[in-house]
């Protein structure tokens, strides 16, 4: 469909926005600090326009439609990239409301997060953090319509609209129980291949960087389990015979609580590498670079064992 932008009220496509980020009415006109008439009233003028029908009204709320889904993307970024080229030179408000929207799997959430909100606390206390889930196959896609600001992650996108900045670096340690036969005398490669393990799930069909290395090593894990996160493997290793291969400061961290033994994984392997990835039409976003230089910060503190 061909459209001529000179008869498309701009303002129209805030509207847009905000109904397809809440699907409700009333939520969206609290964004906007419009009335619900007013935001109606925007939205039959949009559909008027655009001569397709954006939204149907459910129990629920508004639902958008399927011209409305496909619609979203390039609005989103389109407004981007607008907030962008007109704000770029300001400075970031520490005492504004704003939220960040930061895809982390559970264990970088454990491990970042209470340290990031005593900074925040002290330096912007009316930033707001909305922690989603770390969908590796909808990753992009969130990070190009908007949906979401940053994420902290090991994946690498072969994409050149993804910024990429190294966060921290990860060793590998591997837990079981204590007094599990495979540590006796030091955990070696033969004892490692001969027991069963805790194995993570791949994300959207990407192995996971220790999947990888462990490949090019021709090391087979025997799988006794599968689980979809980190934090649950430390209590599972400590009432089984089974082993986890983990980061190593979870390893530390939980040693501790569940009297579990640590050892280095008997295979030399190089550190993951765990990037600060955003897209490039938020590269000069003011509060995101703010919040970049936060986290660089606190990747340097975690590193030297101060946070």
């Amino acid at each position: 469909m061909s459209l001529n932008l000179r008869c498309i009220d701009l303002n129209l496509l805030l509207v847009f926005d905000a109904l397809m980020q809440e699907q409700n009415l009333s939520r969206a006109a609290m964004r906007l600090h419009m009335s619900q008439p007013a935001v109606s009233n925007a939205l039959a003028r949009l559909r008027s326009q655009l001569g397709e029908p954006l939204f149907k009204r459910t129990a629920r709320g508004m639902s958008p439609t399927a011209h409305a889904q496909v619609l979203y993307g390039p609005v989103r970024q389109a407004l981007n990239l607008l907030q962008l080229g007109l704000g770029a030179q300001e400075v970031f408000d520490l005492q504004a409301e704003h939220c960040f929207r930061l895809s982390m799997n559970d264990y970088a959430q454990a491990m970042l997060l209470p340290a990031l909100l005593e900074r925040l606390k002290a330096e912007a206390p009316r930033v707001v953090l909305e922690v989603q889930d770390d969908d590796a196959q909808s990753l992009m896609s969130r990070l190009a319509a908007g949906e979401l600001d940053l994420a902290i992650d090991y994946l690498y996108f072969d994409n050149p609209d993804l910024c990429y900045q190294p966060f921290m670096e990860e060793e590998l340690a591997v837990i079981g129980r204590a007094g599990h036969p495979a540590f006796a005398g030091g955990l070696t490669r033969e004892g490692y291949q001969r027991s069963q393990h805790v194995l993570v799930l791949p994300r959207a069909g990407r192995g996971s960087p220790l999947e990888i290395v462990l490949g090019s090593a021709r090391i087979q894990r025997q799988a006794g389990l599968h689980v979809p996160h980190y934090l649950s493997i430390p209590p599972i290793v400590a009432r089984s015979d089974l082993l986890g291969t983990v980061p190593r400061r979870l390893a530390r961290y939980f040693a501790a609580i569940y009297a579990l033994e640590v050892a280095p994984l008997p295979v030399a392997t190089p550190p993951v590498q765990v990037s600060l990835i955003w897209h490039r039409q938020q590269e000069l976003a003011p509060g995101l670079r703010w919040l970049r230089e936060r986290l660089a910060q606190l990747g340097t503190a975690l590193a030297d064992g101060d946070a």
